[in-house]
Parts: C-alpha cells; structure tokens; sequence
C-alpha cells in the first residue's frame, strides 16, 4: 500500500488519473485531495518518480502481502522525528 501525500491545491481529478495510468490502480482521496492511498506493487524507479515530485510532501506506506483494501492509515505530519536529521534511537 503506497500513501502519498502532496501540496494543497493540486487538481485531484488530473491526480488520480495520472496515478492510475502509471499503476493500473484507481486511488483512494483523502484529506480534501492530499492523501492518495493505491495498493500496488513498488519499485525503486516508481518511488523515486513519485518522490522527486514537486507536488509531493511525504511518501508512506506498509507491505500488505496481497492487494487489500485496507484504506488510509497514515497521517501526514511536520512533527515526525524523523524529519530531525540529528534524531536518534
């Protein structure tokens, strides 16, 4: 399951087609059109066309085994520790 999250403001509509000309998969909307959530399978060259994105704030997702429809299940968000450079565990 692949959650991307992008800037407000970006056309939805031409979003989710070009999302399912790339995937074959129609994504789900969340968040008044800045949480795409699309079950499919991920490689380096498709993540990495999807980060280098100027529209794209953060990039998700969980190894689901199968093609589920499990639905959104990560929140975007500007506190995570993990966008600290010098944070540690």
């Amino acid at each position: 399951m692949v959650e991307v999250f992008t800037k407000p403001n970006l056309d939805s509509e031409a979003a989710k087609q070009y999302i399912c000309e790339k995937t074959g998969m129609v994504p789900a909307i969340y968040d008044n059109g800045t949480h795409y959530v699309t079950n499919h399978r991920l490689t380096l060259e498709i993540l990495k066309e999807i980060s280098d994105s100027a529209d794209v704030l953060e990039v998700a997702g969980d190894y689901t085994g199968t093609i589920t429809a499990r639905g959104s299940s990560h929140v975007y968000s500007d506190d995570c520790p993990l966008r600290n450079l010098d944070y540690a565990y």
